[in-house]
């Protein structure tokens, strides 16, 4: 308020009521259309927040599955390669057991082929003294006179 338009109680009775409701009235009616401006260009803001937010997610989204199909393929191909690392393992592992089993029957057959050559040395050595237990007795020695 400036000074020309401040008045005193003695002025402000030839003043008429009504063009001061008008103008509150119109400040009102100002008022309210400036809110109602502000809640418009508010809401706007909001849903331009709300899509560009909605649009920042499925970016992030989209990175974030990305990234875990990555880690996922990484996962998978460390399982794959401790798998064959595990076959291989367990491959030389029943080579050995084929090996070991192998050299057992081996040595088990040249044992027996061994205690089969001691049975035949066996019965030809008692062939031999039953041979000459004959001949003895054949001859008229008593068998203990040798």
């Amino acid at each position: 308020m400036n000074a020309e338009g401040a008045s005193g109680p003695a002025e402000d009775a030839g003043v008429d009521d009504s063009g001061i409701g008008e103008r509150v009235s119109a400040v009102f009616t100002a008022a309210e259309k400036a809110a109602q401006h502000i809640l418009t260009m508010a809401r706007e803001e909001g849903d331009d927040i709300r899509r560009q937010a909605r649009a920042e997610a499925d970016v992030l989204t989209q990175q974030f599955r990305v990234e875990a199909e990555r880690e996922a393929d990484r996962i998978l191909g460390d399982a794959r390669v401790q798998a064959e690392s595990f076959l291989e393992e367990a491959r030389a592992a029943g080579r050995k057991i084929e090996d070991d089993a192998r050299i057992r029957k081996e040595r088990v057959q040249e044992e027996m082929r061994l205690l089969e050559e001691r049975i035949n040395w066996a019965h030809d050595g008692l062939r031999e003294v039953m041979t000459r237990l004959r001949v003895r007795d054949d001859e008229g020695e008593p068998p203990d006179a040798a």
